[in-house]
């Protein structure tokens, strides 16, 4: 009887470490690539302006973006090409939807679009904010940061 009793329990044992192995773990969470981000959906602008306090955010007063481009919609296909449409708000009378081409530089830490390169500071599933460095009237390095949402 006692050698039943110990199979038994060996069995036991045995099947419920096979079963707990098969389990999927429910805590896995998915990565998705920068381009995977960046095609996902359309972007609109945000906000667009000079960092003035160089703190890395563009406040209320440094944003400059046109209001007549806060419905523009830039959409990225992810094989390099993406599309500007001008919304309803029109900043000139000849605003018109066009194609652009686009990649990754840098080890995908700048965007480029057509030929001018931003350096990504940051890119998820609800923000893409890009900025360059440029030289003041008084030798100063400024950045011009613009975000996007969806």
């Amino acid at each position: 009887m006692k050698k039943s009793t110990i199979a038994l329990f060996v069995f036991t044992l045995f099947s419920l470490v096979v079963v707990s192995s098969c389990k999927k773990n429910s805590t896995t969470t998915v990565t998705k690539s920068r381009t995977q981000l960046l095609t996902q959906m359309a972007w609109k602008y945000d906000l667009h302006g000079l960092d003035e306090n160089n703190n890395g955010v563009i406040d209320q007063a440094e944003n400059d973006m046109p209001y007549c481009q806060s419905d523009d919609v830039y959409t990225f296909s992810s094989n390099g090409t993406g599309t500007y449409m001008s919304g309803d708000l029109q900043c000139a009378p000849d605003d018109a939807n066009t194609g652009f081409t686009w990649s990754f530089a840098n080890n995908e830490t700048q965007l480029t679009i057509i030929s001018f390169t931003q350096a990504i500071s940051r890119l998820d599933d609800n923000i893409l904010e890009v900025y360059y460095e440029d030289q003041n009237s008084q030798g100063q390095t400024v950045k011009y940061i613009t975000r996007f949402k969806h």
